[in-house]
């Protein structure tokens, strides 16, 4: 199920001076409207378009699929483009892949995107991705016992849980803080100042862009601003993914 995302432009980064170095320059970017999808890619769906389950936390087809690298997401994007008769957006040559953006299949979302949507699209932006300033254990899957200014102490369930168990954010997004981070398209780099359109990353380096914290994370890393990136060749069981396609 994809939710359609309106075009906007808002201020990037670490707008509320909480977050670490890499969040700042804050910086205009303008984005043009696209589609997401509702909920974190799941078991089951990763199941059908690839024919296995790589996830650590089983016997759960509605949570979401982890321990899937960023070539494991992009390969299901042009599978699921493949099974709807779109075009593939990625092209796949051994270890180097390159994006066509402008193609109507599925991808990952630029870490602008992802920001974008997260927040809630161009105005009353949240911080955290299910549409609220305090993070609260009933509200998000994350951990609980740690206490900062702006969460709830409460559970750790120390697992994935059902996509869609809390409420959506202001564009009928759930889960884009807590459960699994989710990959990005961009490589990972520092930002710059000047204003933006449709920014892509970098066009070089070695780290993909994750979002939205996890299960296992404080509140910190679940805030809408905040940005992880590691090697595209891990698979840790609270990385997955959702996708994107144009509108």
């Amino acid at each position: 199920e994809m939710a359609s995302i309106p075009g906007g432009t808002f201020e990037m980064g670490d707008t509320r001076n909480e977050g670490g170095t890499d969040e700042k320059p804050v910086h205009t970017v303008t984005v043009s409207g696209f589609k997401m999808g509702k909920y974190e890619i799941t078991q089951q769906q990763y199941q059908t378009i690839v024919g296995t389950n790589p996830s650590n936390f089983t016997n759960c087809d509605d949570c979401p699929v982890e321990r899937v690298s960023w070539p494991d997401a992009v390969a299901f994007c042009n599978a699921l483009s493949d099974r709807e008769g779109k075009q593939k957006v990625y092209t796949i040559n051994g270890t180097t892949v390159t994006g066509n953006l402008s193609a109507n299949g599925y991808r990952l979302p630029t870490e602008a995107e992802w920001e974008y949507a997260a927040g809630g699209g161009s105005s009353n932006r949240t911080r955290f991705g299910n549409g609220r300033d305090i993070a609260n254990p009933t509200e998000m899957n994350f951990d609980g016992l740690i206490k900062l200014s702006y969460s709830v102490v409460g559970e750790h369930r120390e697992k994935t849980i059902k996509v869609g168990s809390f409420i959506p954010n202001a564009l009928g997004l759930y889960d884009m803080s807590g459960n699994v981070w989710e990959w990005c398209n961009d490589l990972y780099s520092a930002y710059t100042s000047g204003a933006q359109t449709n920014p892509t990353g970098a066009a070089t380096g070695s780290n993909r862009v994750f979002r939205g914290g996890n299960w296992a994370e404080n509140p910190a890393y679940c805030r809408v601003a905040n940005r992880g990136n590691n090697t595209p060749l891990i698979r840790y069981d609270y990385v997955g993914f959702r996708v994107v396609s144009l509108q």
